[in-house]
This record gives structure tokens, sequence and C-alpha cells, in this order.
């Protein structure tokens, strides 16, 4: 039972770097500045651009720089999942050979992240958002909860477990007024927006 417990700490600070480096790479995709200025495609404003962009030797030294950093990504990805990368990892790791799979993953995805200088994400959000995010758990945990609870039957051990992370989650949430009218304003604020006429519309 010791030994067991010991892959406990290993496997969650697996699973917490994955899930970080998951929500960053989510952001770094749906970065808005990124597309901000971007003449239409196929326009001959876009074409001019693609050419000035290929003769400029900053931008084909980062497009190589993007390119190896995905390569390392890719090849690192592709060969911890060939047969004989596993067989080896599961001799000397055991269970936690995947949980070393995804590890390196995710640092394959940091080292991406870290030369981009993309920083942390929560030094972007406002001191209301950051007082938020303190007193609840993250919206995922509704997704653990009913994996938890909505099952055929439900054994005693089972049942242990759903009831203290259970506990364990809704004690965590100690949202107070300020923190409501922040989210009443984050409402209308996207209604808000949502609301607007899309560019291009009739006003």
């Amino acid at each position: 039972m010791a030994p067991a417990l010991l892959l406990v700490p290993a496997a969650l600070a697996s699973f917490i770097l994955a899930f970080g480096t998951g929500v960053e790479f989510v952001r770094f995709t749906s970065l808005r500045p990124l597309l901000g200025g971007i003449p239409e495609s196929g326009g001959p404003v876009a074409r001019q651009g693609w050419m000035a962009a290929l003769q400029d030797r900053s931008i084909l030294a980062a497009l190589a720089w993007d390119l190896g950093l995905l390569l390392l990504f890719v090849g690192q990805h592709s060969l911890m999942a060939t047969e004989t990368v596993k067989a080896w990892t599961s001799r000397y790791f055991g269970v936690l050979q995947r949980s070393l799979y995804v590890a390196c993953t995710a640092l394959a995805l940091q080292v991406y992240y870290h030369v981009l200088g993309l920083g942390e994400p929560l030094a972007l959000k406002s001191p209301r958002a950051l007082r938020l995010f303190s007193h609840l758990r993250h919206p995922v945990c509704v997704e653990l909860l009913t994996v938890l609870w909505v099952v055929p039957t439900l054994g005693t051990d089972r049942l242990l477990l759903a009831l203290l992370l259970t506990l364990y989650l809704g004690l965590a949430h100690g949202l107070d007024q300020q923190d409501l009218r922040y989210l009443r304003a984050q409402l209308q604020r996207k209604l808000h927006l949502l609301s607007r006429p899309h560019d291009g519309e009739a006003e």
C-alpha cells in the first residue's frame, strides 16, 4: 500500500502540468490580438504582405524557430508513442509510464511557450477576476462530479470517493456579494457584445 501511495504525488504533478499546459495552449490559440490588423485573405494587400514577409530575414528566422519548436513537440509526441519506447518506459517506470509520457509532452509545449515569451496567463487577469478565482474551483470540476456520480452502480469505495471530492470541491466555493456583482457585470458585458451588429451588417 505504501509504495502505491508514493505514486500519487507523481501522477498528480503530471496531471497538473498537463492541464496547465492545455489551458495555456487554448489561450495561445485564441488570442485575438494575433488576428488584429490582418487584411482579408486573397486581396492584393494580403499578397503583397506575404511577399514582403517572405523576403524579411527576421520573419524567416522566426518561422524557422516556430518550425523547430513544432517539430520538437511532434517528434517527442510520436517517438514516445512508439511500441519500443513504451515498452522501455514501462519496464523502468511501471505504472508511471503514461504519466511520464504526459509530463514530457507538457514540457515540450512549455518550451514552446517560453521561447515565445507568452508569460503567465493569470498576469493578464484583472484583480477582480483573480479574487473570484480564489473563491471557487475550476468549472472543469463539474465534469469530475458528473463522472463520479452518474454511474449505473455505486460501490462503497466509489461512494466514499464521490462524497469526499464533492465535499472538497463544495467547501472551496466562497463567493460573496462582490464576486456576484463582478459576475453580473461580466454577464451584462457579454450580452451587450453579442447584441451588437456584426461588421458588414446594416445598422
